[in-house]
């Protein structure tokens, strides 16, 4: 048996590469003398030192050795004993093992941080130079602090802007020369001129099929729609045949100015093709959740997915019932919840307050229980008390008016300013900011239609008479099509992550010590209203609130109010102090 060794480094340490194509019998033997396989080097391995080497001879009749500078060496003695012992070949030059007194092997190898990081530069995409690493905390935060870097969580890689300066910066914070290349951000001269061309799907006419030209920005682009998979017998994408999906593709290559050349026949686009966003998140939600659970554990949870869908619960109630009820069966190891007594649920909520988790916690495990006995089980008369966590109550954030303004006046990017601006002056959530469409401003009514807010209701809030000009403007200028903010990518709206970033720049900016979020703009909003004597009424509706009671929390902050009441102690030092005037 013949097989090829070198020396790698992995995992901070030497090892011997042990290469050969595949052979059952020789990955039992490797196995035997205690070989890993490393996905990384794509090889099987063993210790680095003279023991591991004997017995890789021992084993093995014919070994040829890959030195450093890529030359071989055969061996072919079968070492049956320990009087051949030797050094290892692949460790000559610089590094030796051994117990000589100043050998080399004695000192630290040097090994460059581009090493141990396992830097690999990616092919760039669009105005980026994509480049993955293993996690290194300190470096990490180094490289996100560079103007241009950024982190890729979907495809779990780092993306840096082809710019000169930033190429220095990461290059410096990485110790590495020439890792980018020089091919710097340009205007995609290579993109334009491109041509996309779509067609029926003769196997299923739910389908087109996309044929895309061999350009890594565009591929990424049309890799990015729902529902888009990639046919490697056709050699193209298939996208859901419907109007909407056209309209997509359309926008996002408009925007490269590549050309799309539509050779479907006329009704060929059906509506019904495109599952909606709502089926898709629900499935993806669905298939988290059983992932998070044994198999032995499914059937509780399945049944509890069901019923809650059947319940039309929206997705963020989807998850946060079963997050809990997942905790739950896990505290009792999966065990089947009608055997469950009254006393050691109630003790378990108990062991949740003692970790110091917070009443809304124990609120959603107590809702959650309860449903999946009621609901799911249908022991509507069974015997099932759980105590309330007392929530807290804790005061939200709140600017004054002349914090807003402050706050409004450091920005300068108008996009920035005017989601800022909205956010406050209509009493907007942050998901709502984003998901906001030119469909929903009504410039002649002054108004904004808020659709399937939180809790799946609409409602109508005020447009601010002071932005509308300034709105008006930025429409023509950004030549928004559908979302008032649009994201990176043409047609897809603007990140809730990025809003409350460009909120805690705007914070740091103003020199505000008060910790305020974009959701402060919200309580904002409708402190100033009560304060100049707007109805609470009417500001439960322009916040959405079910309950006036969620709404009645702005009457502790008003500041008029509470300025009309004096302190005991400040009557007391007037009196005493008209007094001695007399």
């Amino acid at each position: 048996m013949d097989i090829l060794i070198n020396k790698l480094w992995h995992r901070e340490v030497f090892i011997i590469g042990i290469h050969f194509k595949y052979d059952a019998q020789k990955i039992a033997v490797v196995k035997a003398i205690g070989g890993s396989y490393s996905k990384t080097h794509q090889c099987w391995y063993i210790d680095y030192s003279p023991e591991s080497y004997l017995k890789l001879k021992t084993h093995f009749e014919h070994i040829v050795v890959e030195q450093p500078d890529g030359s071989t060496t055969i061996l072919s003695q079968k070492v049956t004993d320990d009087k051949n012992r030797d050094h290892l070949p692949i460790a000559t030059g610089d590094i030796q093992l051994g117990t000589t007194l100043g050998n080399p092997e004695h000192t630290k190898a040097t090994v460059t941080l581009a090493q141990k990081l396992r830097l690999t530069l990616l092919e760039p995409i669009g105005k980026y130079w994509i480049f993955k690493m293993h996690y290194h905390q300190a470096i990490s935060k180094q490289l996100l602090a560079v103007k241009g870097v950024y982190w890729n969580a979907s495809y779990k890689c780092y993306m840096a802007l082809r710019h000169p300066d930033v190429k220095e910066k990461v290059q410096n914070i990485l110790e590495t020369d020439a890792f980018f290349g020089t091919d710097y951000l340009s205007k995609d001269k290579t993109v334009r001129g491109a041509q996309i061309e779509i067609k029926t799907h003769p196997e299923d006419t739910a389908w087109m099929e996309v044929f895309v030209p061999k350009m890594v920005l565009v591929h990424e682009k049309i890799k990015r729609f729902k529902m888009a998979r990639y046919s490697v017998s056709k050699n193209c994408y298939l996208v859901p045949a419907a109007p909407d999906a056209l309209q997509a593709i359309q926008l996002q290559m408009e925007a490269l100015e590549v050309l799309v050349t539509n050779h479907l026949p006329a009704n060929y686009l059906q509506k019904r093709h495109l599952p909606n966003r709502k089926q898709l998140d629900l499935e993806r939600t669905r298939a988290s959740i059983f992932a998070q659970v044994p198999a032995e554990a499914r059937v509780y949870i399945e049944k509890m997915v069901n019923t809650l869908l059947a319940f039309n619960y929206s997705e963020a109630t989807l998850k946060n019932y079963t997050r809990a009820f997942i905790q739950f069966l896990k505290h009792f190891e999966y065990q089947n919840p009608t055997e469950i007594e009254n006393e050691k649920i109630i003790s378990m909520l108990a062991s949740l307050m003692l970790k110091g988790l917070s009443a809304s916690t124990g609120h959603t495990m107590v809702n959650s229980v309860q449903f999946y006995y009621h609901n799911v089980l249908k022991m509507n008369t069974y015997s099932f008390k759980l105590p309330r966590p007392k929530k807290e109550k804790k005061l939200p954030t709140v600017l004054t008016m002349e914090e807003c303004l402050l706050l409004f006046q450091v920005v300068d990017n108008p996009k920035h300013k005017l989601l800022l601006m909205i956010g406050y002056g209509a009493g907007l959530r942050v998901s709502e900011i984003v998901s906001l469409k030119w469909s929903d401003i009504l410039f002649a009514e002054h108004k904004i239609h808020l659709k399937n807010a939180k809790g799946k209701k609409d409602r109508m809030v005020m447009l601010p008479y002071s932005i509308v000009h300034s709105l008006q403007v930025y429409k023509e200028v950004y030549n928004g099509k559908q979302y008032v903010f649009e994201g990176q990518f043409a047609g897809e709206p603007y990140s809730t992550t990025s809003v409350q970033s460009v909120m805690r720049q705007a914070i740091k900016k103003s020199g505000l010590d008060k910790k305020a979020t974009v959701h402060s703009l919200r309580h904002s909003f409708a402190t100033h209203l009560l304060e100049n004597g707007t109805d609470i009424r009417y500001i439960q509706q322009f916040l959405g609130h079910s309950s006036i009671k969620t709404t009645q929390i702005y009457t502790h902050l008003t500041k008029s109010a509470v300025d009309k009441i004096k302190s005991p102690l400040d009557i007391m030092v007037d009196e005493n102090n008209k007094k001695k005037l007399e």
